[in-house]
């Protein structure tokens, strides 16, 4: 038996195979026959002939041992051993740094670009990086030194674009620890605050997360749609639409987190899954970090009521705030693009509200995050079928354990195959959305229901786009109907196809006179002595069998359409036979009531919670 290859020969194999990728070689004979016929040391020599050669400053030699600096008879080990591969600059020729690559002693390979400014202190940030990946660094403070200044003095003639978010650049996907691109292009590497501390990890198999999480998800609605939005991001820029996503609301162990785990399956391991648990300055950089991929965000309760109203926005619109530097000058906003997945128990004009001031998301919001029931009320919590097994609960751990054990393959594969198609698939993608809302708005719905089925649409379409790259093994058709269905479902949540501030507002005005109504409002006639503390009105009985409740303008404009147009809110209820206007068609009436007087009232029927419009 022929002795096993040493550490060495098979980093070399490493590169024999990355060059047999790119070579241009004759058929029947490629670098590893070279390796077979002419044994390792003859691979080495034509690989390190074929790399760009670095120039290393005065003192430092790579050997066998790492990087060394002579001084004199004096010899010393500054760092393990890692190659040179490029000098770094953005597409300002700002930014310059180092491109390294070396591998840990479970011969991994690890790859990292170092920005030289991080050298400007005391490169602790540098030296933590390395030590993360495995790679020895000298603890002793004259050698950190030596290392920082190898890094600052090293030449190389290959360049490199650094960029500072993952993602789409130049015709390559950069992602912190690979970039995905074509062999001709230019190099592109990723130089931001996650060069190792990042979730964007892989293990197993395409095939085996195709048996273990894709096909146990096929025939449930939830987690089909959710494994579409994981490949939206890399299409976003191209199909021109914008950033957001889905928020899965429900009660707890029904299966949002199977969902959530599943998608982040696509790009990484469990890990991948965020949480709602931050700022909104601190969820800018999660946010970064996610650009043409997935932000995945759990237990929404978490976030600060105060800032649910405006922070799901934010991270759908793309854009941070702008802030300036210590020297007083305007830092470039921070901008992403990003597909998300959310989940909670409450929705986000449900954390709004619960700081006590009455507010809620704005309406831009909850088309971007659309707020679906997780429970697919097929009495299975989160699914609809279980595909052959016992339970909810053993299709739920089945779809766990198979993304901890395959992860982080099926997004970058993903993107290898949209290479140099994606303008036209971009535009396949847009044709694609229009024809899913086109057959699937009703008419007569607001502007808001069609951004909301786009929204969807978009997601079927990345998913009709994974199907056909042989990624997602369903059938063609079946993330159209996984999303259609959702936004009827959707729709029948929301109340129909009007507008969300229609909605919200007839639901406060209802939720002011069922939680004040037995309280707050005296009885119109009668009970002429009863005390009523806080009084916001009167009631009466509507002849039918119901109330009217009669609420004095002050009131209705000051707390009961608190935050709202009061004379919208009014002229909504009109329309919807929830007011009854005067003889004239104005929305309030003129009455005689105990203590006040003739007054101006407005006359809120029964109906508006969920009655007969008679």
């Amino acid at each position: 038996m022929p002795p096993a290859p040493s550490v060495a020969a098979s980093r070399y194999r490493h590169g024999v195979t990355r060059m047999n990728d790119m070579a241009n070689t004759p058929t029947g004979r490629d670098f590893n026959d070279a390796a077979n016929e002419l044994g390792d040391d003859a691979v080495r020599a034509t690989i390190e002939a074929a790399k760009p050669q670095a120039e290393f400053p005065k003192g430092f030699t790579m050997t066998g041992k790492g990087l060394t600096f002579k001084d004199g008879n004096d010899v010393r080990v500054i760092a393990g051993q890692f190659e040179v591969q490029a000098q770094t600059r953005d597409k300002h020729s700002e930014g310059w740094g180092v491109l390294i690559r070396w591998y840990d002693d479970d011969d991994k390979e690890h790859r990292a670009a170092i920005a030289r400014s991080d050298l400007a202190s005391d490169g602790l940030a540098v030296r933590q990086l390395l030590s993360k990946g495995g790679l020895y660094v000298s603890p002793h403070q004259r050698d950190r030194n030596l290392l920082q200044q190898f890094f600052a003095q090293v030449k190389i003639e290959r360049r490199a674009r650094a960029v500072t978010r993952v993602g789409w650049q130049d015709g390559s996907f950069a992602l912190p620890d690979r970039t995905i691109g074509p062999p001709d292009g230019d190099l592109v590497v990723y130089q931001g605050p996650g060069s190792l501390d990042h979730e964007y990890r892989a293990q197993g198999a395409l095939e085996g997360w195709q048996k273990a999480v894709a096909r146990p998800a096929e025939g449930n609605t939830r987690l089909v749609v959710a494994l579409c939005s994981a490949f939206v991001g890399p299409l976003l820029a191209a199909a021109g639409a914008e950033g957001g996503g889905l928020h899965f609301r429900g009660a707890s162990s029904i299966g949002k987190s199977t969902a959530l785990l599943a998608a982040a399956s696509v790009w990484g391991g469990p890990t991948f899954v965020g949480s709602w648990r931050a700022t909104a300055n601190g969820l800018e950089g999660v946010a970064e970090m996610a650009n043409d991929c997935l932000l995945i965000l759990d237990e929404l309760a978490q976030l600060d009521p105060k800032e649910a109203g405006h922070v799901g926005y934010l991270l759908a619109n793309g854009r941070g705030k702008s802030r300036a530097s210590k020297t007083g000058e305007v830092r470039a906003a921070r901008s992403w693009k990003v597909s998300m997945l959310s989940s909670g128990e409450i929705s986000f004009s449900e954390l709004a509200r619960s700081d006590g001031r009455g507010r809620r998301s704005p309406a831009g919001q909850e088309v971007r995050i659309l707020d679906v029931e997780a429970d697919a009320g097929k009495g299975l919590g989160l699914f609809d079928t279980l595909n052959g097994l016992a339970s909810g609960d053993e299709l739920a751990r089945s779809v766990k354990n198979g993304a901890a054990s395959h992860f982080g393959i099926a997004g970058p594969a993903f993107v290898q195959r949209l290479l140099g198609r994606l303008d036209q698939i971009g535009e396949d993608v847009r044709e694609g959305v229009n024809q899913f809302a086109a057959r699937s708005v009703p008419a007569g719905a607001t502007g808001q229901a069609e951004r909301a089925c786009r929204r969807l649409g978009l997601i079927a379409m990345a998913g009709e786009r994974a199907i056909v790259e042989g990624i997602l093994p369903w059938p063609q058709g079946h993330a159209i109907e996984a999303a259609r269905s959702m936004f009827v479902d959707w729709l029948e949540a929301r109340g129909g196809v009007g507008s969300a501030e229609d909605t919200a507002a007839i639901e406060q005005v209802a939720d002011f006179l069922s939680t004040h109504g037995a309280s707050r409002f005296q009885p119109l006639c009668g009970e002429w002595e009863q005390v009523v503390y806080n009084r916001a009105g009167f009631w009466r009985d509507d002849g039918v069998g119901g109330r009217e409740y009669l609420i004095p303008a002050p009131t209705w404009r000051n707390e009961v359409c608190r935050g709202l147009n009061s004379k919208r809110v009014a002229a909504l209820l009109i329309e919807r036979r929830h007011i009854v206007p005067d003889g004239e068609g104005k929305a309030s009436r003129t009455f005689s009531a105990p203590g006040m007087g003739k007054a101006r009232f407005y006359v809120v029927r029964t109906s508006i919670f969920g009655g007969d419009d008679i």
